[in-house]
């Protein structure tokens, strides 16, 4: 039997259920991957089978055999890895990466990477902690969408256009359609915007996968991708720091803090688990399961008191904040 025909029966498993699952990343944040992955693995412990779908661009050999560890300690799991070293390649252009992994764009590639019978995954950020079966979410109908997402609070505040059905989603945890992907050529589209922008993208993937996908963009409840400024800040603050619009009515963001499915450990003023005086709320539920990965003891970065900083961010009025960081950011784009 040839080696595609293996790789099908096994995804699809007959006539089981599979949840097929991409993560990417670089040997830099290998670490990071096999806690999102072993978290995922974890919680889906009783499902039919969960099969991962790693994009590697450059992670070593022995991080790989270490990642594959993880997936043989969980009886219904499979882990395939996707070489993706020619990642730079493949776009057809150097694109700005900012403080991000060339990694990031690799979820740009899923529907071409993945086997044509699987119609639709789930994409995740290596910088999350899953929390609950994931099984409902890929329940949702997206047959006439691309993609679902949680709306984003970043470029939705600079979005002009104020229609319920156009908004701007997170590229950290995105549910696709691959089926309409392949159908409409998404990659080919996206490959082609990047050329049209000479790789100069404003929010990187996240600005190509919501220009492609403009207007079949499904919104998803914001506990599928619980960012970390919403565990610290209050609805009405945080609607005032980020100046968003469209965003979701208080009982789903509260919704959401308190019974979080997917917690995206963003970079913010808290902190992250692997950095010294992080003190996000699941700093601890993320140093428990490292310990359970090759990874263990590894040192934490240091970086500044993320208490001073979210003191700060409490008391200054959030529109003030929204200004400052609007000049950090026009500063930043003169300096590149």
């Amino acid at each position: 039997m040839k080696w595609k025909e293996v790789l099908k029966l096994t995804i699809t498993g007959n006539s089981k259920r599979i949840l097929n699952i991409v993560l990417s990343s670089d040997e830099n944040y290998a670490d990071k991957l096999a806690v999102t992955m072993y978290s995922i693995l974890e919680v889906h412990s009783k499902v039919d089978g969960v099969c991962i779908h790693v994009l590697s661009n450059d992670i070593s050999e022995n991080s790989i055999e270490k990642i594959k560890a993880i997936g043989d300690k969980f009886s219904n799991a499979q882990i395939i890895i996707h070489n993706l070293d020619n990642l730079e390649k493949r776009l057809g252009k150097d694109v700005n990466v900012d403080h991000l992994s060339l990694a990031t764009y690799a979820r740009l590639l899923i529907a071409d990477v993945l086997p044509d019978d699987v119609d639709k995954a789930l994409y995740l950020d290596v910088d999350i902690l899953v929390r609950e079966n994931l099984s409902d979410l890929f329940s949702v109908d997206i047959e006439n969408y691309y993609v679902a997402g949680v709306k984003s609070i970043i470029d939705l505040a600079d979005c002009n256009e104020d229609q319920e059905h156009c908004f701007h989603i997170n590229a950290g945890v995105t549910l696709w359609n691959l089926k309409k992907c392949r159908e409409d050529k998404f990659v080919q589209k996206c490959l082609e915007f990047i050329k049209n922008t000479n790789g100069k993208i404003k929010f990187h993937d996240q600005t190509i996968i919501n220009e492609v996908c403009k207007g079949k963009i499904k919104a998803l409840h914001p506990r599928y991708n619980v960012m970390s400024g919403m565990f610290f800040l209050k609805y009405s603050k945080f609607i005032s720091v980020y100046g968003v619009k469209n965003y979701y009515p208080k009982k789903e963001f509260d919704d959401a803090v308190s019974s979080p499915a997917i917690i995206h450990l963003t970079s913010w003023v808290v902190g992250r688990p692997w950095e010294e005086e992080c003190v996000h709320p699941y700093r601890s539920e993320y140093e428990r399961i490292l310990q359970l990965t090759p990874w263990r003891g590894k040192p934490l970065l240091r970086k500044s008191s993320s208490k001073y900083k979210l003191a700060i961010y409490r008391l200054l009025p959030g529109t003030l904040i929204r200004i400052i960081t609007k000049i950090k950011r026009w500063v930043k784009s003169k300096i590149r």
